[in-house]
C-alpha cells in the first residue's frame, strides 16, 4: 500500500517534517510505503478558474508545473495526508496551492450528498484521506473550524475512509507520537461521521466614523472580469455615488510584482474600510488569497488596531451555506488583524446569478439581489455592519437546487461538446492502469 504526505509547512516551520517522521514509523508498520513531499519545494503556480481541466483537457490542468505529479500521486496512492499550519481556521497557503488545482480530479457534473450540491467522482476510487493540523497556540475556536473544514473535504475528495484532527505542536516525541497514533486508529475505524458545526462571529455593531475611503480587493484570478469583481463593484459604485473615495485592487494581478505588492499593502493599510470579494475554492479561500492575508497579519503584528473589514464569498454550488467556512475565515482573520468586523455576505451559484457581468446591467433575477445590496451599501457608507436581513436575502437560491444541479449539468455537456471534447469528459488520466 502507498501512502503519501503532502506536507503544507512554511520554510520556517519544522513541524511537518516532526510529525512525517511519526507518521512514515507508524504507517510502515501497518505495510504502507510512504512518500513525503514537501510542498513549499514545489513549483505551483495559482489555479487559473478557467475550467480547462473540465472542458479542454478532461482530468488534467492546463498549467503544466508540478500539480500534474501530485495529482496522480494523490490518486494513485492509497492514502493521502495532508499536513498544515492552521491559518484563520483554514490550511496554509502552501497546502493551499495544491489543493486549488484539486477539481481536476472530480467531475464538473454535479450530484447530491444529504440533500447538498457537490461534484460527482471522477475516478471509481479515491484515497483515504487524513488531515492533521497545528496552532501556534491554543484556539478552540479555529479547531473547531478546521475539523469542520476537514470534514467538508473528505466529502468533496469522496475519502472511502477519513481521520481529522489538531495536534499540539510543542509535544514531546512520545506525546506527539502517541496523537499521531489516535489519528491512524481513528482511520481505521472510520465511519461517515459528521464535522463540527461552525462558530458564529457577530459582526460589528458600527465603526467610530462613517469611511472616507472604501478599498475593493477581488480575489479571483479572473480579476475584473469575475462574478467577485461584479458583486463587490456594484456595492463600490454606490458608495462612490455618495461622495466616499472608493479603490479597486486586483490581488491575483497585484502579487506577482514586488512594486505592485507594495502599493496594494499600502492601499490597505490607508482605507478605513476594506472589502475582501472573493470565490469559493475547495471549500476555503484561495491560496493567493490567503498568503496576502498571513501577510497583513505579519505586517500589523504589535500594530494598534485601525480599520474595518467586510468579505464577500460567492460560489458554484446553489446553496449558500457552503461559503460559511470561508467568511467565518474572514471574521476570524480581521479579529487577529486589528480589524472590525463589518459582516459577511455569501451567495450560492455565483457565476449563475451574476454571469460576470456588471448588475447595474441586469434585472430579472437580480432585482432581490441588487435591492439587498444597496441595503448593504447604506449600511457601510453609515459605518454600520452588513444587516441581517439583507444577509438572509443574498443567500438565497435564485431557482430550486434540482434546477440549478439539471442545467448546470446540461450546461458543462454543452461546451464541452462545442469544445468537441464531450467523449473524453470522463477521462481518468491519472486511472492507476493508464499508461
Amino acid at each position: 500500500m502507498k501512502a503519501y504526505i503532502f506536507d503544507g509547512s512554511p520554510a520556517d516551520d519544522p513541524t511537518g517534517k516532526r510529525i512525517a517522521g511519526l507518521l512514515g514509523t507508524q504507517l510502515a508498520a501497518k505495510g504502507y510505503d510512504t512518500g513525503h513531499i514537501v510542498l513549499h519545494d514545489k513549483d505551483l503556480a495559482p489555479c487559473k478558474g478557467c475550467f480547462q481541466c473540465w472542458l479542454k483537457t478532461p482530468g488534467i490542468c492546463m498549467i503544466d508545473d508540478d500539480n500534474r505529479e501530485l495529482s496522480r500521486k494523490l490518486i494513485g496512492g492509497d492514502l493521502a495526508i495532508f499536513l498544515t499550519p492552521v491559518d484563520f481556521g483554514a490550511y496554509s497557503p502552501e497546502l493551499k496551492r495544491m489543493l486549488d488545482h484539486i477539481i481536476a480530479n472530480i467531475s464538473p457534473f454535479f450530484t447530491t450528498v444529504n440533500g447538498e450540491t457537490h461534484h460527482r467522482k471522477r475516478y471509481d476510487r479515491y484515497p483515504d484521506l487524513m488531515i492533521i493540523g497545528w496552532l501556534e497556540e491554543p484556539d478552540p475556536e479555529q479547531e473547531v473550524m478546521f475539523n469542520h473544514l476537514a470534514w467538508r473535504n473528505t466529502i468533496n475528495f469522496h475519502a472511502p475512509r477519513r481521520s481529522w484532527g489538531i495536534l499540539d505542536r510543542t509535544a514531546d516525541s512520545a506525546a506527539l507520537a502517541e496523537e499521531v497514533g489516535r489519528l491512524v486508529l481513528k482511520l481505521e475505524k472510520s465511519a461517515n461521521h459528521a464535522g463540527e458545526e461552525l462558530p458564529r462571529i457577530g459582526a460589528t455593531e458600527s465603526m467610530t466614523h462613517a469611511p472616507r475611503k472604501v478599498l475593493l480587493l477581488t480575489g479571483s484570478p479572473r480579476m475584473a472580469k469575475s462574478s467577485s469583481a461584479s458583486l463587490g463593484g456594484y456595492l463600490l459604485d454606490r458608495m462612490a455615488h455618495a461622495g466616499i473615495e472608493t479603490e479597486t485592487i486586483h490581488i491575483y494581478h497585484a502579487m506577482h510584482e514586488d512594486s505592485k505588492r507594495q502599493a496594494m499593502l499600502d492601499a490597505i493599510d490607508s482605507a478605513d474600510l476594506r472589502i475582501l470579494s472573493f470565490p469559493l475554492y475547495i471549500d476555503s479561500i484561495p491560496a493567493p488569497v490567503l498568503t496576502l492575508m498571513r501577510t497583513i497579519r505579519e505586517r500589523r503584528s504589535g500594530t494598534p488596531a485601525h480599520g474595518s473589514f467586510a468579505a464577500i464569498s460567492n460560489c458554484g454550488f446553489i446553496e449558500s451555506a457552503q461559503n460559511e467556512h470561508a467568511l467565518t475565515s474572514c471574521a476570524v482573520f480581521a479579529r487577529v488583524a486589528g480589524y472590525l468586523w463589518m459582516g459577511s455576505i455569501a451567495i450560492g451559484g455565483g457565476e449563475g446569478l451574476v454571469k460576470q457581468k456588471s448588475l447595474s446591467e441586469q434585472g430579472g433575477p437580480l432585482i432581490p439581489y441588487k435591492k439587498a445590496l444597496d441595503r448593504v451599501a447604506d449600511a457601510f457608507i453609515a459605518g454600520k455592519p452588513v444587516p441581517e436581513q439583507a444577509r438572509q436575502q443574498l443567500g438565497k437560491p435564485f431557482i430550486p437546487a434540482w434546477v440549478y444541479r439539471f442545467v448546470g449539468s446540461r450546461n458543462w455537456k454543452k461546451k464541452a461538446r462545442q469544445n468537441g471534447i464531450l467523449e473524453k469528459i470522463d477521462d481518468q488520466p491519472y486511472r492507476r492502469d493508464a499508461s
